[in-house]
């Protein structure tokens, strides 16, 4: 049987912000450099948005900013407005009219968009003293209402996407997600078994009790409807990839895919591995140098079931790579 290594992964679809590389919408009329959005491009469906733009904000625009006076509005000093109710009607009917996406990369410090690193006013006047800021921070109008519909979807900005671990694990749950989603489309059970499969280092390094009851949910003894067993899986794989996977948990996954090959390694080999495996305690960074030195054994033995495990390149390295 001829062995096929997984190197077209599904493209999954992200709602971003439009001053991310998009268009030059921010309130001084400026686009944002952003070069991961741009390494992401060719991988990636964006759907780009300015929830202040689609309020009926001009480019370029008087800076809108969050109040917090007993009650979290948004206003715009310079002219008085109060915005709060527009921004809050926008952000639910968008949200409500996506249909498949994956999750979300939003702009920082942004009062529609930000992910706690919004400032918070006391009043109005506050904003023209810049030390009369609240101590603490916010999420904007428009990451709120993601956060009360989509709290289980990958969410980010990009200040988290310029950290190495945060911007793997968020790569990785999109692109599974996304690979997820392709699957279902098929209405198969067989597929489901493929997919958890194909999955099932990446998912051990991740959290092993979960993957067991995912397996046993695709084995569907009890003889559920597809679409039923779909869901059930869905809603493990969602709390699986919730949190980032601890480097004990992925050690044994890597020891685990280790022990196909181990036998074919010279002493010196082994050795080289097992140190590898104690820098990465040390130094989660590591994690790619381990991914890379397994990838290339896999290929050298071309074990047919390593071959196909997304623990090894679970998003394009080309994404990676650009950083």
């Amino acid at each position: 049987m001829e062995v096929v290594p997984i190197s077209q992964f599904s493209r999954p679809i992200i709602v971003i912000s439009k001053c991310l590389g998009f268009a030059a919408c921010r309130y001084d009329g400026q686009i944002v450099s952003s070069p991961f959005v741009e390494s992401m491009k060719p991988f990636v469906e964006f759907i780009d948005t300015c929830p202040e733009c689609e309020i009926g904000l001009g480019v370029p625009r008087e800076p809108i900013i969050i109040v917090l006076d007993g009650e979290k509005r948004l206003v715009q000093p310079a002219s008085g407005l109060d915005l709060t109710e527009q921004m809050i009607e926008f952000a639910h009917s968008y949200l409500e009219e996506l249909a498949d996406f994956d999750g979300f990369i939003l702009k920082s410090k942004s009062p529609s968009c930000g992910i706690g690193t919004t400032k918070v006013f006391s009043d109005v006047n506050a904003y023209f003293d810049s030390d009369e800021w609240f101590s603490r921070n916010e999420n904007g109008f428009f990451a709120d209402a993601i956060f009360e519909e989509f709290w289980h979807l990958p969410i980010v900005d990009e200040f988290g996407m310029s950290d190495t671990m945060i911007r793997d694990h968020f790569l990785t749950r999109i692109f599974t997600l996304a690979s997820f989603r392709d699957f279902w489309n098929s209405k198969s059970i067989d597929s489901l078994l493929e997919f958890h499969t194909r999955n099932k280092l990446l998912f051990m390094a991740y959290n092993k009790e979960l993957m067991t009851i995912m397996g046993n949910i695709v084995a569907n003894h009890g003889g559920l409807k597809v679409d039923d067993v779909y869901e059930q899986y869905l809603q493990f794989l969602l709390e699986l990839l919730s949190s980032p996977a601890r480097s004990s948990s992925t050690i044994n996954a890597m020891m685990h895919a280790f022990g196909y090959f181990s036998r074919n390694l010279s002493a010196r080999d082994k050795f080289l591995f097992l140190n590898k495996l104690q820098a990465y305690r040390e130094d989660s960074s590591v994690l790619f140098e381990l991914r890379e030195l397994l990838r290339s054994r896999v290929e050298q033995f071309k074990i047919e079931y390593l071959y196909s495990q997304t623990l090894f390149s679970p998003y394009p390295s080309e994404i990676s790579d650009s950083f």
